[in-house]
């Protein structure tokens, strides 16, 4: 016997609970399917966990500054299973608090994986379900490797379950996840080496940004960071991981007690048989028309399943826009124009827009500042090792279209420029606005 629903989400992310919530304030009946921890990667296993990490690598490097500002101290230690203990402690009750969530306003949980057995039904755990609308919000899995030795990697998941930090690193793939956990092993004293096969590491962000976090990521933190790189194969040894790969130099060997993927995710969707819905992948990729399905239109897709940028609010935003597309709304696609981003390195390098390279491609007409900023009084007085912005602005129109910070404060100064361009603020405005000083953000005004 089929039981059959209104909408059935696949996945209790952030991009399926966004859709739950809109569909069953609208009267639908609606189950949402999830084999792990309800919440998804963000809360359990990815952005949460992880800055909890990213904190105590902030305060490590705080203390490193310390004498700077003439404050003596003694030379700090991490109780590093301590702190994966209170990382667990701080995410445990989400998954049961979101469960109790979905329960309170009406949407029934099915616990376990999900695989399409006709157009309009699945099966969980030998059991069949019907929907007229089907939303997939499975999100992303690692990338699969083709070198020897490729299930030797550990992933990021497991990264935030380990006991004790490795003396020895590497990371294969010079990705936002590598540099983000590379920085906090480095500062615990873990000997750390990136491997990418680019000529540049973190290729979507503004090159001139990287450059410079790369250099201080080799200098200041002693991170060995190789580009231009094929690893051949990975084998484990008594003496360790031999992580063996290709420059323009030649085979080159290092040994690590952990190796981690950083190369990149993919949507997770192979277990789904989306062929049986009919709408089967094309060279490994969705065909989507927006948001939807292009095969099989009672399929819909949202959160880190899409190629759109992988980030929690973006998933959100997703979910409530697929859900009041089926519930017949007319609601435009999420725009993605003035979203910002960081990378959670310590310091952190935050973008909002376009990239001097990609604003180069639309042809427009720029007046962009770019400035080392580590030595104003505001990264001085931080005892800030590297500070650096680059406003990119089109000259027709006085709008920020591009904005990419590294330093003290970035994080939090981006929502400036962020709002400015989502809202058309011009340029000029924002550098004659008042800014508590001083601050970071008081700084930006001299980007203008």
């Amino acid at each position: 016997m089929t039981e059959r629903f209104d909408t059935i989400i696949i996945g209790a992310g952030n991009a399926g609970q966004g859709a739950a919530g809109v569909l069953v304030e609208r009267g639908q009946r609606v189950a949402v399917v999830e084999d792990r921890d309800v919440g998804g990667t963000c809360p359990n296993r990815g952005c949460v966990p992880k800055k909890i990490l990213v904190a105590a690598s902030e305060t490590l490097d705080l203390i490193r500054r310390a004498r700077g500002h003439h404050i003596e101290v003694s030379e700090p230690r991490l109780d590093w299973a301590a702190l994966i203990e209170r990382k667990r402690g701080l995410i445990g009750g989400l998954p049961a608090a979101m469960s109790a969530s979905l329960e309170k306003r009406g949407i029934e949980l099915i616990r376990g994986a999900a695989q399409f057995v006709d157009r309009d039904a699945i099966e969980v755990d030998g059991q069949r379900y019907g929907a007229d609308q089907f939303v997939i919000a499975t999100g992303s899995t690692p990338r699969p490797l083709q070198m020897r030795g490729a299930s030797l990697l550990s992933s990021s998941a497991q990264f935030l379950e380990m006991e004790q930090p490795p003396r020895r690193a590497v990371f294969v793939g010079g990705g936002v996840i590598a540099f983000e956990f590379a920085h906090v092993l480095a500062r615990v004293g873990t000997h750390v080496t990136i491997l990418e096969m680019a000529p540049q590491p973190l290729g979507r962000m503004d090159v001139d940004a990287v450059s410079r976090l790369v250099t201080f990521s080799k200098d200041v933190l002693g991170i060995d960071i190789r580009t231009g790189v094929t690893v051949e194969a990975i084998e484990s040894t008594d003496h360790g991981l031999e992580v063996r790969f290709e420059d323009a130099d030649g085979t080159h060997t290092i040994l690590a007690d952990r190796a981690f993927h950083g190369s990149g995710r993919v949507p997770n969707v192979a277990q789904l048989q989306l062929d049986k819905a009919g709408a089967p992948l094309r060279d490994g990729r969705l065909h989507l028309d927006g948001l939807r399905s292009a095969q099989n239109p009672a399929l819909w897709f949202a959160g880190d399943v899409l190629t759109t940028p992988q980030l929690s609010p973006v998933a959100t935003l997703e979910g409530r826009t697929v859900g009041r597309l089926i519930a017949g709304e007319d609601v435009p696609m999420p725009s993605y124009r003035a979203l910002p981003s960081a990378l959670y390195t310590t310091p952190t390098l935050a973008s909002v827009g376009l990239t001097q390279a990609q604003a180069d491609r639309e042809g427009r007409t720029l007046r962009i500042t770019s400035t080392d900023m580590h030595q104003w009084l505001g990264a001085k007085s931080y005892v800030e090792d590297v500070a650096y912005g680059k406003i990119l602005i089109d000259d027709t129109t006085d709008r920020i279209v591009g904005a990419h910070l590294l330093g003290h404060g970035a994080s939090e100064s981006i929502h400036v420029l962020a709002l400015a361009m989502e809202h058309g603020i011009p340029a000029s405005a924002l550098k004659s606005q008042l800014y508590a000083y001083p601050t970071f953000t008081n700084d930006l005004r001299f980007l203008l």
